[in-house]
């Protein structure tokens, strides 16, 4: 049986901004795919905000997005 990884005191912050991150990515993505059923192109500002969030994740600066302010 493979051994449990153990938390860590980085892992509880970043799985809470992380959770957030993909809550907020969902909730564009509903508001882009409702405008896009009327008007494909009033998306736009949905689908940009999805791939500046998306941008951010990759980009992998934990320390950036952990630190307070």
């Amino acid at each position: 049986m493979p051994e449990a990884i153990q938390p860590t005191a980085l892992s509880t912050p970043l799985d809470d901004y992380l959770r957030e991150v993909v809550q907020t990515l969902h909730a564009a993505v509903n508001q882009g795919m409702r405008r896009a059923a009327d008007d494909p192109r009033a998306a736009s500002p949905q689908i940009s905000d999805c791939e500046e969030i998306i941008g951010v994740i990759m980009a992998g600066d934990v320390p950036e997005w952990l630190s307070p302010g």
